[in-house]
């Protein structure tokens, strides 16, 4: 079989890409100069390519001149890409339902080559003083972050974990996957309690029928609103929505999470 990466491709593809790829790492519009500086490319060059992905949708001039920002037809992709993951609709479902049974804000996560991403999300009544919302999360602050770290080998984890915690003068990542796996190992979720923020997040693993996580359902909210008592309510309902959609999805419980 041909390695794929061994064959010749379309350079300006690949380049239109790393634009793109730029645009998505940030929350706000970018200046040309930046998005350059990101891209690996001149700035000359860099609006050449502005003017085709303008045209397309991919991309969209911001309100503030000389800005850009990813536009509709990149969000029509993302939101294809997700449609067509095996049984996304069936974990939409979950995060609805336990949104209604908690009345906490709940959400679904899975794992990209660029780290956990949120796919779809349902507000709660009370909201934390961190906004909930779709795309790239952390790695190391959210529970549903922390399940990843605990189900994936170290070589997959290690960089953006370092990333994340790179101001941290003692982190210590076999400390944090040992907490993590222990943490799953013994409750069948994980937990993040960021209490000077005001924020608690728990996340339960959905499996594939191979015995692999294969997406982080998560209910997220404040130390007064979210009890995080493996006997209390909100997280037998976590549970049971983890262990509804795995077995809807013929996977496999490979550890304990009931």
């Amino acid at each position: 079989m041909t390695n794929v990466s061994a064959r010749r491709g379309i350079q300006s593809v690949e380049i239109a890409f790393r634009i793109l790829s730029a645009l998505q790492t940030s929350v706000r519009a970018l200046p040309l100069k930046e998005i350059a500086a990101l891209s690996d490319l001149t700035p000359s060059a860099t609006s050449n390519y502005m003017i085709s992905l303008v045209r397309t949708g991919l991309v969209s001039a911001d309100e503030k001149p000389g800005c850009y920002k990813l536009g509709p037809a990149s969000l029509a992709l993302g939101m294809s890409a997700i449609n067509q993951l095996d049984g996304f609709d069936i974990v939409r479902r979950e995060v609805v339902a336990l949104r209604d049974a908690t009345l906490s804000s709940a959400a679904v996560t899975a794992w990209t080559d660029d780290g956990p991403v949120s796919l779809f999300k349902q507000e709660g009544e009370a909201r934390s003083i961190l906004e909930l919302r779709t795309g790239l999360i952390p790695l190391v602050t959210t529970a549903a972050g922390k399940l990843f770290v605990a189900c994936l080998p170290a070589s997959r984890t290690d960089d953006l974990m370092a990333r994340e915690m790179s101001a941290e003068r003692d982190w210590n990542p076999a400390a944090l996957r040992e907490e993590a796996s222990t943490e799953l190992r013994e409750l069948g979720f994980t937990t993040v309690h960021r209490g000077n923020l005001g924020y608690v997040s728990v996340a339960a693993p959905i499996w594939d029928r191979d015995g692999h996580l294969q997406f982080a359902i998560s209910l997220i909210g404040t130390p007064s609103t979210l009890d995080t008592d493996r006997e209390g309510n909100a997280i037998q309902a976590l549970l049971d929505s983890a262990l509804r959609a795995t077995t809807a999805l013929g996977g496999k419980v490979s550890r304990r999470i009931a």
